[in-house]
């Protein structure tokens, strides 16, 4: 027996936590961070501080740095004994929760994992000693952009589902490969936006650089999965992945994210989010205490 799904967490989308992940300026801090190792931003800071100590009499040479370390000690020991707001729990939804996938027309799911959903990670990585500055990198970047924009104000056509940016962190200490994952509704989908003018643009671009630019790196996989093959859970965590998708559905005249409670029924188990069992399997183990 599969149960059906119930009321959504949130009665509007409004009311919905922003991702701060959305961010362009956050992305582009990430990667211009990630493009030096970090003995080269030490030196950086040595550099800076060694000029200071050149121009600045010597008792007032290190005022910059201590103030900034105090400030940050500070503010991070406030955070801490919940003086302050912890900022890093900006966006982040407590409680257990799950994403699902409305109609076309915006009406709710009456079971969980009722939908298909393709999967496409897009990558691109600099292999050249300067990273990102390397010329052709902006270029890439800028298409990147331009596909992107497309999917947000106009995926609709193509089933665009959302998107999160990732960084690598297991490949090499800097300059690491940047990934773009993106869901669409169907293959099909994916297909007809790849084969559109925006998209094209960026792949008649990237075979005219190929042989010029051979340090440039790009990848694709991309994944199929079928109705009842699909599903996801987060704790306590911000909108990322499917959870930080595009799609809304209209319940009670409004529109809101497809969040649902995965605390109990039958999506507090990994068989009731595949639409296969009424999440009893579980009870066995005791009460969750999420």
């Amino acid at each position: 027996m599969v149960a059906a799904l119930q009321q959504p967490i949130f009665p509007s989308a409004s009311s919905v936590p922003k991702s701060r992940s959305e961010a362009p300026r956050v992305v582009l801090y990430s990667a211009f961070r990630d493009n030096f190792h970090l003995t080269t931003w030490v030196a950086l800071g040595a550099l800076v501080q060694g000029i200071a100590c050149l121009v600045l009499p010597a008792r007032h040479a290190l005022l910059p740095i201590v103030f900034l370390l105090l400030q940050r000690l500070v503010r991070t020991i406030m955070m801490a004994n919940s003086i302050i707001p912890d900022t890093q729990m900006d966006g982040v939804m407590m409680g257990k929760f799950t994403a699902q996938i409305p109609g076309t027309d915006g009406c709710p799911p009456t079971q969980p994992a009722e939908q298909d959903i393709v999967v496409i990670l897009l990558a691109t990585r600099s292999n050249h000693p300067l990273g990102l500055l390397a010329k052709g990198y902006r270029d890439m970047g800028v298409h990147m952009k331009a596909m992107l924009t497309e999917l947000h104000e106009d995926g609709e056509q193509y089933g665009f589902l959302g998107q999160t940016s990732w960084v690598s962190t297991n490949e090499r200490y800097s300059n690491n490969q940047t990934m773009i994952l993106c869901y669409f509704r169907s293959i099909e989908g994916l297909h007809a936006f790849a084969h559109g003018p925006i998209h094209r643009k960026a792949w008649d671009w990237w075979n005219t650089i190929t042989k010029t630019h051979p340090y440039l790196s790009i990848m694709h996989e991309v994944y199929h999965a079928p109705k009842g093959h699909w599903e996801n859970i987060y704790i306590n965590n911000h909108l990322t992945g499917l959870a930080n998708t595009t799609a809304r559905m209209t319940v009670d005249g409004q529109a809101t994210r497809p969040l649902f409670d995965a605390r109990r029924g039958g999506l507090r188990t990994q068989l009731g989010r595949l639409g296969r069992s009424d999440g009893a399997e579980d009870e066995q183990y005791g009460e969750n205490s999420y």
